[in-house]
């Protein structure tokens, strides 16, 4: 995705629901490009989109990014 934004390119991320994977996705690539902690970008992403619920699996892999 940062390649394509890089390019100048829009990139668009979907889902159904945006519930799960979409806000760890938007947190994931927002972490990357402002150098934040993957949870606070996460928290972020949380409060323009109230339904995000994440699975815990997916937020502990998030984490992960970070170490």
């Amino acid at each position: 995705m940062k390649d394509l934004r890089d390019e100048g390119k829009t990139v668009f991320l979907h889902c159904a629901y945006a519930q799960t994977r979409t806000p760890v996705v938007a947190a994931a690539y927002g972490a990357l490009i402002t150098g934040s902690a993957p949870e606070d970008a996460l928290r972020r992403v949380s409060a323009v989109l109230p339904t995000a619920d994440p699975r815990p699996s997916i937020v502990a892999a998030l984490r992960a990014m970070a170490e």
